[in-house]
């Protein structure tokens, strides 16, 4: 073999296990991150209940679960409703819970209303 085929086979193994190494860790940094945002949600968190106002399939399905568009007037005892924009992915069997009008269980930070990631949906 010369050095040139040599060299190639290298390249292309250093190529392959950089993009299996972030096939697995952007995953799992994604993950990661979500689950950060919930723990801090938790801890800081109040709950409270949400109308839905609008809700709009965005025609996406993750593991057969649809992702919808939600508005939501937010109310959390001693603040007053707020709305918020929010994408979520609804487990089929509780998108019966998901309906225009339906009041849902929320948790929510009340010092950052306009962000949809302090908002959480309780579905039972």
């Amino acid at each position: 073999m010369s050095d040139t085929t040599i060299i190639v086979i290298v390249a292309v193994i250093a190529l392959l296990i950089l993009f299996t190494t972030t096939l697995i860790a952007v995953p799992l940094w994604s993950v990661r991150k979500k689950k950060k945002k919930a723990e801090k949600l938790m801890a800081s968190g109040s709950k409270g209940e949400a109308t839905i106002l609008l809700l709009e399939d965005t025609g996406l399905r993750i593991n057969d679960n649809p992702r919808v568009n939600l508005l939501l007037e937010v109310r959390i005892p001693s603040y007053p409703p707020y709305k918020v924009q929010k994408t979520v992915t609804i487990p089929l069997v509780r998108l019966s819970q998901i309906q225009v009008g339906s009041v849902v269980a929320v948790l929510a930070d009340p010092n950052q209303p306009s962000n949809p990631d302090m908002v959480g949906i309780l579905l039972r």
